[in-house]
């Protein structure tokens, strides 16, 4: 048995939450301890995290990455772990700085391990954007990068997933503003399509305090621009030819909304367009999207 991998009667997000990985942390033996820290200190130049909100192309960067030779790429390989934890990482960097040193590593070596040729590991995650002070705590060198996405696309697709936001939302899907926060005192009173709007923008602000501007990537330009692409695999130092990055930038990602039910940009209500000005517009504003 694989006592890294938690059964499925273990797939439960406040079970996770609880301590899952506290007990998993357990199973890791401390000679296997002694080599991860080895492996991962002398490899942690070339551990990258690329991060970024929910509905903002992870899977499709997290392709394009993969497609080189020369690096093991993960989307979202703990995801239950990361967003059962996810809403008390948000407000305790102690907590999140423990989870990455008793738990998260090891989870990295175990993967990276199985393909030690690979010079680069990779996580395209949205599922750890609270985790910088973790991240950073235990890998002091790896690197950091945002993946943004215009905020308009990105709202219009969570508005179609009901577990976010929604009357029964707990945890990962419904972080709230913390309690001296700008947006505390009239959260109650804000619409789900006004939550969805200041999740984008937290995430985003969040990142852009803590990841220096050149390590910026919009996802419209990584798909639309084979320059940028290239600009990001330079960074990464990775090679992508323009045939293998036109072929996956042009396939549907795996993780696409097939519909949407909330409309586009142009057919947005007044109220809507309005709001989502006053509370994503200086953020927009900041990572280089223009709101026509």
């Amino acid at each position: 048995m694989n006592l890294f991998r938690p059964r499925k009667v273990l797939r439960n997000i406040k079970l996770a939450a609880g301590g899952v990985w506290k007990l998993r942390s357990l199973l890791v033996s401390k000679s296997t301890r002694a080599t991860a820290d080895i492996f991962l200190k002398e490899r942690q130049q070339n551990l990258v995290f690329m991060l970024g909100t929910g509905r903002s192309g992870t899977q499709l960067v997290s392709d394009l990455l993969a497609a080189s030779g020369n690096a093991i790429v993960f989307h979202e390989p703990n995801f239950i772990e990361d967003v059962g934890s996810m809403e008390r990482f948000y407000r305790d960097e102690a907590l999140v700085r423990d989870y990455w040193q008793r738990f998260r590593q090891y989870e990295i070596y175990r993967r990276w391990a199985r393909s030690p040729e690979k010079q680069v590991y990779g996580e395209v995650n949205g599922t750890i954007r609270y985790h910088v002070p973790g991240i950073r705590h235990v890998f002091p060198d790896a690197r950091l990068f945002l993946l943004a996405r215009d905020g308009r696309g990105v709202v219009r697709s969570v508005m179609g997933w009901p577990r976010f936001y929604g009357p029964r939302s707990t945890g990962a899907y419904a972080i709230a503003p913390e309690s001296d926060g700008p947006y505390a005192a009239a959260w109650e009173s804000m619409s789900r399509f006004e939550k969805i709007c200041w999740a984008w923008m937290e995430s985003n602000e969040f990142l852009m305090k803590a990841i220096p501007r050149n390590c910026w990537f919009r996802l419209e330009a990584l798909v639309e621009d084979y320059a940028a692409a290239g600009g990001l695999f330079g960074e990464i130092g990775l090679q992508i030819g323009r045939s293998e990055w036109q072929e996956i930038v042009s396939r549907p990602s795996a993780n696409v909304s097939s519909s949407y039910a909330f409309p586009p940009w142009k057919d947005w209500q007044p109220t809507h367009q309005r709001q989502f000005r006053e509370i994503c517009g200086p953020t927009m504003e900041k990572l280089g999207y223009r709101i026509c």
